[in-house]
Formats: C-alpha cells, sequence, structure tokens
C-alpha cells in the first residue's frame, strides 16, 4: 500500500512538473502573441493615418481639378467671344452696332496718295 502511495505522490509531482512545464510555455506563448497584437495594432495605426492623409489629398486634388476646370472653361468662353466679335467685325465692319473694343486704336483710314508732277 505504501508502494502503490508512493507511486501516486510521484506520478502526482510528474503531473504537477507537466502542469508547470506547460503553463511556462502557454505563458511564453501568450508573451509572443501579446507582442504581435501589439506590432499589428501599431501598423493598422499608421495604415489608418495613411489612409486618412491620402483621402485629404485626394479632396485637395478634386478641388484643385475643379478650380482648374472653371478656369477653362471662362477663358474657353474669353476665346469664342473674341473670336466671334473678330469674325463678326471681319464680315460687316461697317455695323455700328457693335462697339469696338475699348482700348484699341480705331480702325485706320484709307489714304490716297496724290502725286503732284511739278
Amino acid at each position: 500500500m505504501m508502494d502503490e502511495t508512493d507511486q501516486a505522490i510521484e506520478r502526482s509531482k510528474k503531473t504537477v512538473q507537466d502542469t508547470t512545464n506547460v503553463g511556462t510555455e502557454t505563458a511564453a506563448a501568450f508573451k509572443a502573441q501579446t507582442e504581435q497584437m501589439s506590432q499589428v495594432v501599431n501598423e493598422l495605426d499608421s495604415i489608418h493615418f495613411s489612409i486618412k492623409k491620402a483621402s485629404q489629398l485626394v479632396k485637395e486634388l478634386g478641388t484643385q481639378v475643379a478650380t482648374d476646370r472653371c478656369i477653362m472653361a471662362v477663358l474657353f468662353l474669353i476665346v469664342i467671344g473674341v473670336i466671334a466679335f473678330i469674325i463678326v467685325k471681319l464680315v460687316n465692319p461697317n455695323n455700328k452696332d457693335i462697339r469696338d473694343i475699348p482700348g484699341l486704336a480705331p480702325p485706320a483710314m484709307t489714304r490716297e496718295l496724290v502725286w503732284s508732277a511739278s
């Protein structure tokens, strides 16, 4: 009976030792996983910051493109207006309903040169 008790105690000691080893290995694995999760969280924060910054840049580029297109549309309308004005003046230069462009000289008068034969 004593031998059985001694064997049971030895088995119990071995079981406790095995359990302690498994606990130590589990704690080490948990520590490694915790560090890995911490790195993943840091990377996610970095990615979130990059996405936020990229979103702001896309918004800024969108507003710049819209502004550029508006400016180009206004310039296009101005060029079309000037071309239309020039065409109308070329087709009918004596039309008094269309005013000359301010700041430009009036059309030159045609001059005839008279040579005297003296």
